[in-house]
């Protein structure tokens, strides 16, 4: 990710973006795993032989504001907040009420980016999910990995790859 983020900055990345090299990683390394994008409202499915995974991206990014003439920044658009993170409580219950079926694995890639230079330390992703507990005790999340900051000239990006159970 570092070395795409000095080609292209942070602003003009997406969940859809970062699902594409996910899936061109997965295929340079895995060529005969199957994917299966928006399945049934599922982000990504990935099958080999008899295993399959059902995989949820979320990306969260506290996008700059810029005016079209001047291209000069007006401040923060959106950002961290009490919707995003029920948006993302609604992603894991969706995922976690899923059929189980045998060989099938869930998993939930979140990807996030507070500011470089900006937004109160109050209103950051970091807050929300660097030490995320979903509120129904019944869903686990296991924390399978996690990286970041991985730093840019607009942000501190982090993720992490949960196991949904």
């Amino acid at each position: 990710m570092g070395g795409e983020l000095k080609l292209m900055p942070l602003s003009r990345w997406n969940e859809s973006i970062f699902r594409y090299f996910f899936c061109r990683q997965l295929a340079s390394t895995k060529p005969s795993v199957s994917q299966f994008v928006e399945c049934d409202h599922i982000d990504l499915v990935l099958h080999s032989a008899e295993e399959k995974a059902f995989v949820e991206f979320k990306f969260y990014l506290h996008p700059r504001k810029f005016d079209p003439y001047t291209g000069n920044s007006l401040g923060f658009k959106g950002g961290p907040s009490l919707q995003n993170l029920a948006e993302f409580r609604r992603c894991v219950d969706h995922l976690h009420g899923r059929n189980l079926t045998p060989g099938l694995s869930k998993y939930l890639i979140l990807v996030y980016a507070d500011p470089a230079d900006g937004g109160s330390p109050g209103n950051r992703y970091s807050v929300h999910y660097d030490n995320y507990l979903h509120s129904d005790g019944k869903i686990i999340l296991d924390l399978l990995a996690a990286e970041g900051p991985v730093e840019s000239d607009e942000g501190h990006v982090r993720a992490r790859l949960f196991a949904v159970r």
